[in-house]
């Protein structure tokens, strides 16, 4: 158990037939963490165990089956009483799945579109039985309207995509020049990277949040969350939500959608139990640590996560280095990491890693941006005020822009005057 307080408004909810309670409305998966289980999900080809890593719906480990629903990313619906979660994809258990011989036999890997490809027969039955081991979990319990659902169309005066501080700081610049705003989520709630950041580092930012959520109190700017811009197409976004699709036209689009994980190639880096420090923080948020004996690694150009993860839980043991290696199957046991003076192997149920983080720059791609390679990834290379193209903006980590309260008010700034 690793919850640091008990839930104010509890719920029961249901993993593979054992009760557990949950906070209404904190993500399933953090409940699901809450209660000790680190492994969620299986690899789809070689059934390894997987775990939450970014709780963010940036990764598959916190994939599952809820209310008979296949495939659902859990660090993405609230939890509400009753709830089924089930693993998908398991002969046996969550914990000892049978289907985990399939890496004990290829330990090499494996291709299966190759696998008996052109014996008689064979093919034909290795086919089937690999599109059943495959973890793509089972249909759906109950069948959903299979009508085709036109997207409906509309325009907008301001789009941003993300409530991130860029996103909030955009908005709140926009609204004070009498523009109509509205901003898209695909979280739980507003407030991206600012929602990890624990006590007395979100202090710098207290001033951006407290105005965006005036902003919203008299209706000056509207949120819709859980709804994703999943594509931009010849300037029109299209916009995923509960209730169906819409093409949404936008007199002035602002992407903010921040930036990835930093992610690390180490030995055993998809253990269950290792997370970015990010997600550990906003585990912090809903009152759950990600084990007892927690390691933060800190490489070089990352942070601020990993410190702040460490001054809010004093336990924890931060080092800077990199990982080497990591021991476990089910959950990470322990850890080696390169530091200056030479490598050190220590014991841990969570390891934190803080890398720097890569601009999350699809989105902008598919909006005509230019990109730049850098030793994080890509950067969107904007003109002044972050203009990619007419009346589309990036701003934020995505362009670039530190995660620092001056540099966000002062690119939002610049963004609003050419807007």
């Amino acid at each position: 158990m690793t919850r640091l307080q008990p839930p104010s408004d509890p719920v029961t909810i249901e993993l593979d037939g054992r009760l557990l309670i949950a906070g209404r409305g904190e993500p399933a998966a953090v409940a699901l963490i809450a209660d000790g289980h680190a492994a969620l999900a299986r690899s789809p080809k070689f059934h390894r165990p997987r775990g939450p890593a970014c709780l963010r719906a940036a990764c598959d480990g916190c994939l599952a089956r809820v209310n008979g629903v296949p495939n659902v990313m859990t660090c993405r619906v609230p939890a509400t009483e009753g709830m089924l979660i089930e693993t998908q994809n398991v002969v046996g258990s969550r914990d000892v799945d049978l289907l985990r011989m399939t890496d004990w036999f290829f330990p090499e890997g494996m291709n299966h579109h190759e696998l008996f490809a052109g014996v008689p027969g064979v093919e034909r039955v290795m086919q089937a039985l690999a599109r059943r081991v495959a973890g793509l979990g089972r249909l759906p319990t109950e069948a959903g309207d299979r009508r085709p659902t036109a997207a409906s169309r509309r325009e907008a005066d301001v789009l941003i995509v993300g409530t991130g501080p860029a996103g909030m700081a955009a908005a709140i610049e926009l609204a004070a020049r009498g523009r109509q705003v509205e901003l898209v989520e695909d979280d739980l709630d507003w407030g991206g990277s600012l929602r990890a950041l624990p006590g007395e580092s979100r202090r710098p930012w207290e001033r951006l949040v407290d105005v965006f959520a005036a902003e919203l109190r008299v209706a000056r700017v509207g949120v819709r969350l859980r709804t994703t811009a999943a594509g931009i197409y010849e300037g029109d976004v299209l916009v995923a939500h509960e209730g169906g699709l819409e093409v949404v036209t936008a007199r002035t689009l602002v992407l903010a959608p921040g930036a990835h994980d930093g992610v690390i190639a180490f030995e055993g880096n998809d253990v269950p139990g290792i997370m970015s420090a990010r997600a550990a923080c906003r585990l912090l948020g809903h009152g759950v640590a990600p084990g007892r004996r927690v390691v933060v690694v800190v490489t070089k150009d990352g942070g601020p996560f990993g410190e702040v993860f460490a001054q809010a839980y004093s336990s924890a043991t931060v080092l800077s280095g990199v990982p080497v290696r990591v021991r476990g199957s089910a959950r990470v046991k322990s850890v080696t990491i390169e530091t200056d003076g030479g490598e050190r192997q220590l014991e841990c149920d969570a390891l934190l890693v803080d890398a720097p983080r890569a601009p999350a720059y699809e989105l902008c791609a598919q909006a005509g941006a230019e990109l730049t390679s850098g030793p994080v990834g890509f950067t969107v290379r904007t003109g002044p005020g972050g203009i990619v193209s007419r009346g589309v903006f990036a701003i934020g980590e995505v362009a670039g822009t530190p995660l620092e309260p001056g540099a966000i008010a002062h690119a939002a700034k610049e963004m609003a005057d050419r807007a």
